[in-house]
């Protein structure tokens, strides 16, 4: 059996990469349903950013209510690390993860703290760990501290890239000799010949974000769906965003940043809505519309059914 189908007790070895305003409890569920694991994101359920604390935390379980109306099967949270939470907002996370029955965490960062994977598991949670900036030396790492399977995320995803250059292939292929664990692939991997491509290479899954925009199921706008049904080969552009790169699709706003070549961390913010006006709500031109480099590759809207068994057919 597939270890990682095994380990989280699902059907099909793809996981739903958590995107910002996107991760509906709808889109979540419709994964989970057809034997992959849907992963709750940021804003998950919302069409405004949350404006406190309680608020944030009375979202977030709404979300996961919703998602358990709607699916009996395993589905994640994304969660950043300790380290990228300065102000405990993990506590609450966690606390209501555990209440509400969820069975994945996604755990996502660039710093790990000794036993925080630990402490997950000893909650009776499965982790998937995912480095922001990925290296060799931090999958050995995160296998050593416990991790059930890491993604190895290549500069061919959407959304924030890694600052260096390597390639999802490189990646996966750096990784799967490195550690004993799962790897799961990320960044490009949109079909089935991209995730038998990262199964040649040692990967045990799919960790696929861009592909899920592009289902029925997702809440982007029709507009946002159509611009990247829209796009050519060589039709984004590449910025420096919160530390690593962002791949967009070439909106006003893309193409006033890449021209400046600026760091929008502050602009960027997701309280500040730019994802949110372009991607949830289709106002390409007063945001962005973030997406792999391979979008292009996409030429329909397909419903989670059949994109979880385009790609889990490469794993086969």
């Amino acid at each position: 059996m597939n270890r990682v189908c095994e380990i989280l007790g699902i059907e099909k070895p793809v996981i739903q990469a958590p995107m910002l305003w996107l991760t509906s409890p709808e889109l979540v569920a419709a994964v989970s349903n057809a034997g992959g694991l849907g992963v709750i994101g940021v804003g998950a359920g919302s069409t405004e950013p949350e404006v406190s604390r309680e608020a944030t935390n009375e979202a977030f379980r709404t979300a996961v209510r919703r998602t358990k109306e709607l699916t009996t099967r395993p589905f994640g949270v994304n969660m950043m690390t300790a380290a990228s939470d300065p102000n405990g907002h993990n506590a609450d996370t966690i606390a209501i993860m555990k209440e509400e029955g969820v069975a994945v965490v996604v755990l996502v960062g660039d710093v790990f703290a000794d036993g925080e994977i630990a402490a997950l598991k000893a909650d009776g949670f499965k982790v998937v760990a995912r480095q922001l900036n990925p290296t060799v030396a931090g999958a050995k790492r995160l296998a050593e501290l416990g991790a059930d399977m890491i993604v190895a995320t290549g500069c061919d995803e959407g959304g924030v890239m890694p600052a260096g250059a390597t390639g999802t292939m490189s990646m996966v292929a750096l990784m799967s000799e490195a550690v004993d664990i799962p790897v799961l692939a990320a960044g490009g991997i949109v079909n089935e010949k991209f995730a038998r491509a990262s199964a040649v290479l040692g990967a045990e899954g799919a960790f696929a974000g861009t592909r899920f925009i592009l289902s029925e199921e997702c809440r982007a706008a029709q507009a946002t769906k159509e611009n990247l049904l829209s796009a050519e080969a060589d039709d984004m552009v590449t910025i420096t965003v919160w530390g690593g790169g962002g791949r967009w699709r070439t909106t006003p706003t893309a193409k006033a940043v890449a021209a400046a070549q600026a760091n929008m961390a502050g602009d960027l913010n997701p309280d500040q809505g730019d994802y949110r006006k372009s991607e949830l709500l289709g106002q390409l031109d007063e945001g962005i519309n973030s997406a792999s480099s391979v979008v292009s590759l996409v030429k329909s809207i397909d419903s989670c059914a059949d994109i979880v068994a385009d790609l889990a057919r490469g794993y086969e």
